[in-house]
């Protein structure tokens, strides 16, 4: 194990420099490393700009990096805006699905019957009655009901009670697709149907729906989780992955033989957002399409040389920014 050392900011320029960057405006680079961290802009961009050797390629400026953490940036605001309306809507219409189906009251659709218990709790608590992922679940929603904040309180004093759409507020999206997944067969079909297109409807069997459904859920919480934390967003491919569906992948022209020849990932931001598009509400599709947009026209005004190569390592199509 090779034990990291602190380096100073002038020490960390000078390694850098003797792997090969060039740097323009020192100054203007210490204070960016200082203000965003070493590790943050060059541990998480520069392999596009490295040969096999680590060392970096001719000519590959502090700046370049800098760039591509930059644009990555507005990638990741790209994504958190557009899967907060993606959640917003999932809220919605749960709230709405079970509002219908069980009424407004707290133990009438946070209930037994609605919920299935899911898988059994590896570590059970006894004192807590705590032996399965429904009661994991079912302990978080009393915690909501339970909340002292706006306007869960207002409806707990005020009205005796707190319907679907005001608990869902302060849900987390751990939570929400803890809801989904336990949620009853019949409540579920009811929802999907409500989430997707008709016409999706139209094309896929029950088992195809609810397979897309449950892996965007999955796949919408790895992106959420990573944008929050601030990670690398526009390169990134989660462990998890669509199962292949050509009503999805024909329309990113990723094959089946491609993903298993290991050409193509079943996942990322191209995929992701094609799955949202198959949804009824727009919005989460169109908003992430409007500020990626704005994203590659802020980088291509110095940086169009790097375009083709951004959009190759992300899985989107070359003329994607045309």
């Amino acid at each position: 194990m090779t034990e990291k050392i602190f380096k100073s900011i002038t020490e960390q320029i000078e390694l850098l420099t003797s792997k090969g960057l060039d740097i323009i405006d020192e100054p203007d680079a210490a204070k960016k490393l200082s203000d965003f961290g070493y590790y943050e802009i060059i541990n998480g961009y520069r392999e596009t700009f490295r040969n096999d050797d680590k060392t970096y390629k001719g000519g590959t400026t502090f700046d370049d990096i800098f760039a591509l953490y930059y644009f990555d940036s507005k990638v990741r605001s790209a994504t958190m805006l557009a899967l907060e309306h993606a959640e917003s809507f999932l809220k919605q219409k749960l709230a709405y699905t079970l509002a219908e189906q069980h009424g407004l009251e707290f133990d009438n659709y946070i209930s037994k019957d609605v919920f299935k218990k899911g898988d059994l709790l590896k570590y059970p608590n006894k004192k807590k009655n705590l032996y399965t992922a429904r009661d994991i679940f079912f302990k978080e929603m009393r915690k909501i009901r339970d909340d002292d904040t706006h306007p869960i309180k207002h409806y707990r004093d005020v009205h005796g009670n707190v319907p679907p759409w005001i608990l869902f507020k302060k849900m987390s999206f751990g939570n929400l697709r803890y809801a989904i997944s336990l949620l009853n067969s019949k409540d579920k079909k009811l929802l999907m149907r409500r989430v997707f297109k008709s016409d999706v409807h139209a094309s896929l069997s029950d088992q195809e729906l609810i397979t897309l459904f449950s892996e965007t859920i999955v796949m919408i919480h790895e992106y959420r989780n990573r944008a929050a934390h601030g990670s690398r967003m526009y390169n990134f491919f989660p462990d998890c992955s669509f199962t292949y569906l050509p009503l999805l992948h024909d329309s990113v022209n990723i094959s089946k033989t491609s993903i298993r020849k290991k050409k193509y990932k079943s996942s990322g931001l191209n995929l992701l957002f094609s799955s949202l598009g198959l949804w009824a509400n727009h919005y989460p599709t169109e908003v992430f399409k409007i500020n990626l947009k704005l994203a590659f026209e802020g980088y291509s005004k110095k940086w169009g040389d790097q375009v083709p190569l951004v959009l190759k390592e992300m899985q989107f199509p070359s003329d994607y920014c045309n």
